[in-house]
């Protein structure tokens, strides 16, 4: 203990001070000027700052510049052209102010038939709730004054008419497009959207080979609630007779499988060169509705010769009369129809991308059959007799005739011919003797 009475510091503590002795303040470093101290202050100058009381600007006025005068909007979107018209109205090219966004703008005629009306309004409320790549996308909904406009995502691009009108469509790109409409149907038929108006000219493909299906303006919810539900129970029936299933034709109770069906129409005038049934136009649609629900489709190899007989059996499931004989879903349907096409093309996935190598991806011969190595495969080999192809799709519009049965012999029957025969060829040495 010191005299203190405090204990005594160990010796790697620091000694407090005397009472008597002064403390020297320690130095204390010379403050350095912040970094851009001078910058910083001669921009700050420059900016204006409002007064605290002063209310945040809109949003409309960050996101939508004034409109220019002299130009047409549709309400904040400015027009910039007309892109054709349809069977709804017609359709714009716009562009949306502050993203310099390009947008397909499609208006309704309108009209005294309140279904018309339903009816779009139901798509933009079912692809509104879509998310596919191969499905076109719906980005607002406009109303100006009484007329209704649905803002759609634009392709540039064609449809797959324009295409199929310039030229025929080589196989490789035939199954890439295919490849895409039935993704977009099968991711659509998931989410209970069933389109109603499969046809070449509701198929898009852009400019970076892309497949985009769309207009799913007649398109109806499965569950028939809503507005989906009354919809359609006009008695009338929708679609395009060129593409229509043979339940849609009968009824308008219909599910995925009758959008299967028309894509089936679309690959098979795709692979053959023409739809499986046409009408002239003095037969009326009628006549080409009935041949979807009653007439045979003929095999499209009777339009391409040589054809590959497993291309031709998905294709002719697709087109089954009855739903359940049909492909159940767009993946089965995709499914069969790639496993084929990877045997005749391969590579076709990337057919449809700027630039593709169409030449490296042509149609393979099937491999022949390997003979085995018996007496009668080296006979086969010796005789060049080859193995035979497999049997081959004719189109026989009319039933078969069924064969008249031949009456049987029997063994009694031959032996009283062979007993006629050698009575008859002992009188003749018979008589050559004498």
């Amino acid at each position: 203990m010191t005299e203190s009475g405090q204990p005594p510091l160990p010796g790697w503590a620091p000694k407090q001070p005397q009472d008597n002795q002064q403390v020297e303040p320690r130095p204390t470093p010379a403050e350095e000027p912040a970094p851009f101290a001078g910058d910083y202050n001669a921009t700050m100058r420059l900016i204006p700052v409002p007064p605290p009381a002063t209310p945040p600007p809109p949003v409309a006025s960050i996101t939508t510049p004034p409109q220019v005068p002299g130009e047409r909007y549709i309400g904040k979107y400015r027009v910039r052209g007309q892109l054709g018209r349809g069977g709804m109205g017609a359709v714009y090219l716009a562009e949306q102010p502050g993203l310099g966004r390009e947008v397909a703008i499609k208006e309704l005629i309108q009209s005294a038939d309140p279904v018309a009306l339903k009816r779009f309004l139901q798509e933009a409320q079912v692809m509104a709730r879509t998310s596919h790549p191969n499905l076109v996308q719906v980005h607002d909904m406009e109303l100006q004054g009484n007329v209704n406009y649905l803002v759609m995502e634009f392709i540039r691009g064609r449809s797959l008419r324009e295409w199929m009108n310039e030229k025929p469509i080589p196989p490789p790109q035939a199954f890439a497009v295919m490849h895409g409409v039935l993704q977009a149907l099968d991711y659509a038929h998931r989410h209970a959207i069933v389109h109603r108006d499969m046809k070449p000219e509701n198929v898009l493909i852009s400019d970076e080979g892309m497949v985009k299906v769309a207009d799913f303006g007649i398109a109806r919810l499965m569950d028939d609630t809503g507005v989906g539900g009354t919809a359609t129970k006009t008695g009338t029936t929708v679609g395009t007779p060129q593409y229509m299933s043979p339940e849609q034709v009968a009824s308008s109770k219909v599910d995925g499988r009758s959008d299967l069906y028309s894509a089936g129409i679309v690959f098979y005038e795709l692979v053959a060169g023409q739809p499986p049934f046409t009408a002239s136009e003095a037969d009326g649609p009628f006549t080409l509705m009935a041949k979807h629900v009653q007439a045979p489709p003929r095999p499209p190899s009777v339009f391409q010769p040589g054809l590959n007989p497993e291309l031709e059996q998905v294709i002719m499931r697709s087109l089954a009369k009855r739903p359940e004989d049909r492909f159940q879903t767009g993946a089965e349907f995709d499914e069969a129809m790639s496993r084929v096409a990877d045997l005749m093309c391969p590579g076709w996935r990337r057919s449809l991308e700027p630039g593709a190598d169409l030449s490296r991806m042509v149609p393979t011969a099937t491999p022949a059959v390997p003979i085995p190595v018996t007496p009668m495969g080296i006979a086969m080999a010796q005789s060049g007799a080859g193995v035979q192809s497999p049997p081959h799709v004719v189109y026989n519009p009319t039933p078969p005739v069924k064969p008249v049965a031949k009456k049987s012999v029997s063994c009694l029957s031959v032996l009283g011919v062979l007993a006629g025969v050698i009575a008859a060829a002992t009188a003749l040495v018979v008589a050559l003797i004498h």
